[in-house]
């Protein structure tokens, strides 16, 4: 009887495994679109082969992003590390900055900079003509000084992924904190530029009487292959680059041209009788469409900016490119799309189209505007996290957009976030 029982046992786990490896495809979608990470993703197809075969064939929608550290690491929404990130932050590299699903890396040579996949041992891709367009930004700039061991660069965007199927897509930097905007060509070697507002502008932007003054960008933007770039005054100024145009942006005839004036009414800081209010401005672009948001922060009197802030609302405008001339419209709703918005990276999704609950209509934003990094790996700092949080534009309320335990656990780290989109596999 014995024998009999474990045969029958082997025999009955035989079939159930058979069975598990045997479930429909149908059904292998509908558990993969129930889970919003890609980590989960990744373990399901791992199973066992035909689960791979079936998973590689759903269309699924993206997963949710994930949080990339300043030393390079990256770390779920559950606040798991990724395992398989790549090393990132290596000898020669300084420092990186996400890019939607890549890292670009910064290099301690001079402005020598590349493009990687943390999820993959793929080779760098280097960008020799965007850090020559930095050199020459940093002997045209009056703001840098030699020995300056700064990163230049603040943000990175790209006009479309870089596959090699695909068109040579453009790459763009923000630099030396707003005062630069540097483009080139991703693997065209011959192709770069950079510019400033008061170069583009020439006699639209005017100096403050007494004062050397310069226009800062507050952010960029691709929309259709051209290249928008945001004034702290919020206007808007559009790059259309045509073949060899980037190399002389200002004199290119198909170079920078103004869209929305600037406003000078509109400040970064307003001061009241015991607050300052402080504003950042990003843009974000979403099917075709350039929205503006304004971020407002509010912080006591004599505080530095960074240690007490608080994010209390938001303002979202479309750019109306199609009247004369163009100009902002402000506007209520985000047509079923939510705004993951940061500083470093910005992205708008469907949210129906998304899992793990995202909201239509709301802005989950980072909180690291006016960071301190030279703090953040030698002793306290302020909190990473700050507000973050999630702004539903309906009912203007501020909720958390993690759980309490994940947020802590964050904090711990002691190190600035940033999104990070990963690709699904």
């Amino acid at each position: 009887m014995e024998v009999k029982q474990v045969k029958v046992t082997a025999a009955a786990a035989e079939a159930a495994t058979s069975s598990w490896s045997e479930l429909p495809a149908d059904l292998i979608g509908q558990v993969l679109l129930r889970l919003p990470s890609l980590a989960d993703r990744v373990r399901l197809r791992a199973a066992c082969r035909p689960w791979r075969t079936d998973a590689k064939r759903q269309a699924l929608p993206p997963p949710l992003p994930w949080f990339a550290l300043r030393d390079g690491g990256l770390v779920d929404h559950h606040g798991a590390p990724v395992r398989r990130c790549a090393p990132i932050l290596r000898e020669g590299v300084t420092d990186y900055l996400a890019v939607d699903n890549l890292a670009f890396l910064a290099h301690n040579r001079a402005a020598c900079c590349s493009l990687v996949n943390p999820l993959s041992a793929s080779e760098e891709t280097p960008l020799p003509q965007l850090a020559n367009a930095v050199l020459r930004a940093m002997n045209d700039s009056k703001f840098y000084t030699v020995g300056n061991t700064k990163m230049p660069y603040v943000k990175v965007i790209l006009s479309s992924p870089p596959l090699d199927s695909s068109p040579d897509p453009l790459v763009a930097a923000l630099i030396f904190e707003g005062y630069y905007v540097a483009i080139s060509a991703c693997k065209r070697q011959d192709v770069a530029g950079f510019g400033s507002v008061s170069d583009w502008t020439r006699k639209e932007i005017h100096r403050i009487p007494g004062e050397d003054y310069r226009m800062r960008f507050a952010d960029i933007a691709f929309l259709n292959g051209r290249l928008y770039a945001l004034t702290v005054k919020e206007g808007l100024y559009v790059f259309e680059p045509n073949s060899g145009d980037l190399d002389d942006p200002m004199n290119a005839p198909s170079g920078f041209r103004h869209c929305i004036i600037d406003n000078p009414e509109q400040q970064e800081v307003y001061t009241k009788t015991d607050l300052r209010y402080v504003v950042a401005r990003y843009l974000a672009e979403c099917d075709g469409r350039l929205f503006m948001v304004r971020q407002w922060m509010r912080i006591p009197l004599n505080v530095r900016l960074g240690d007490m802030d608080e994010t209390f609302s938001f303002e979202v405008f479309e750019a109306d490119l199609t009247t004369t001339p163009c100009q902002w419209r402000k506007v209520d709703r985000l047509g079923g799309h939510a705004i993951f918005l940061g500083s470093e990276c910005t992205k708008v999704v469907h949210a129906s189209k998304c899992v793990g609950r995202v909201q239509e209509d709301c802005i989950y934003f980072m909180h690291r505007t006016f960071d301190n990094p030279s703090q953040e790996y030698f002793g306290p700092c302020v909190d990473p996290l700050g507000d973050s949080g999630v702004y539903n534009m309906t009912n203007r309320r501020i909720t958390p957009f993690l759980p309490e335990a994940v947020m802590e656990k964050l904090c711990l780290k002691r190190q600035f976030l940033t999104w990070f989109f990963p690709a699904d596999v």
